[in-house]
């Protein structure tokens, strides 16, 4: 296996911290840190590049807050100066070298991939009905706070050389206390998640044999003609996780046949000939547009168009018109907030663009 060095110095170069600025901050321009850069940007960039080749930079202290949707877990938060740019610096130079090493069909984290793309590769897989009637769909337990950090510094190792580079990662992955956790948070974490599973999708896919299998960072969807195979291959994916990784799986995880209930995952449940919001998506968004409609008056417009907009692309990619034209297009409370918020924002309601 090749490993890659040099790679620090592609990092602290001017340019690419230049880059990583202007990648970090999107989205973030009304945060207050994000401006105050903005006043000197070059000020800002030389200082990261001076920590980085001083080696002075050192992974700031985490800010957490617990969130309950859709579970409940910890989200850490690191200051926009210098740490994301930091990350987003470092992702610059090392996402393409992964990028070639993960197996197809993972869709977490990955250029030009998703939920989207990997519900339609499910659709296609479903195409093939004599071999995908069982599916096997698994689910590791607490995985980002179980990640252990030497194991993954090793599978970094194994594809990096460059030892600047290697101090910079570990400075990072071991930022949290002990020696397991990936923030939840991190723009480094979901990435540093794909690469510690990486091994797996390869035995599953080379050395098992199965052909049908999608990933999606701990989630994984296997399909194959025979309930007895999927059986025998969880009791190894259970001993692999526990022998090379240390994790185990949710007790959620489960073999049944596709035809019956279809298949929930990425957010839909896919059939053969059709696709469905998940039944708490579907909740969530009724949820949504209720709370809208009593609270839009102390609502940002852009909240709002956002919120709805984006709920309309998630259930236009599966069969679920009569949720839009229940509760959006033949809503008339909705139609006139948005007319509210369009107008406040001076455009056109992309409602009314969309669906009249």
């Amino acid at each position: 296996m090749k490993r890659y060095g040099n790679l620090f110095s592609k990092i602290v170069d001017f340019d690419n911290i230049a880059l990583s600025r202007k990648n970090a901050k999107k989205g973030k321009g009304h945060y207050v840190e994000v401006q105050e850069v903005e006043k000197d940007p070059e000020k800002y960039i030389q200082a990261i590049q001076d920590m980085l080749i001083n080696k002075t930079f050192t992974t700031a202290e985490y800010k957490t807050k617990m969130v309950y949707e859709p579970k409940k877990r910890v989200i850490y938060k690191l200051p926009y100066f210098p740490d994301r740019i930091v990350h987003h610096a470092v992702m610059n130079i090392i996402q393409p070298i992964w990028d070639n090493v993960f197996i197809r069909d993972l869709y977490s984290a990955i250029p030009g991939k998703g939920l989207h793309a990997g519900v339609l590769r499910l659709r296609q897989f479903l195409k093939d009905r004599e071999n995908t009637q069982y599916c096997l769909k698994f689910d590791i337990k607490n995985y980002y706070p179980s990640i252990n950090h030497d194991i993954l510094l090793e599978l970094v190792k194994r594809k990096i050389k460059c030892k600047d580079t290697l101090w910079l990662l570990e400075d990072v992955i071991r930022s949290p206390e002990g020696n397991t956790t990936l923030p939840i948070g991190n723009y480094l974490s979901q990435y540093f998640g794909n690469i510690y599973l990486s091994g797996l999708d390869h035995w599953i896919k080379e050395e098992k044999g199965i052909k049908y299998f999608l990933r999606y960072c701990d989630d994984g969807c296997l399909l194959h003609k025979s309930k007895e195979v999927l059986n025998e291959l969880l009791e190894e994916i259970e001993i692999y996780l526990n022998d090379n990784l240390k994790l185990k799986l949710n007790p959620k995880t489960q073999i049944f046949p596709v035809d019956p209930r279809g298949i929930d995952f990425l957010g839909y449940r896919s059939f053969r000939d059709y696709t469905l919001l998940r039944k708490s998506s579907a909740t969530g968004f009724k949820r949504k547009i209720r709370f809208i409609e009593q609270n839009h008056e102390n609502l940002e417009p852009q909240h709002i168009i956002s919120s709805i907009m984006s709920y309309c692309g998630w259930i236009q990619f599966c069969n679920g018109h009569h949720l839009l034209k229940k509760y959006i297009i033949e809503n008339e409370s909705i139609i006139e907030i948005m007319d509210e918020s369009s107008k406040a924002l001076n455009i056109h309601n992309p409602i009314l663009k969309l669906y009249q």
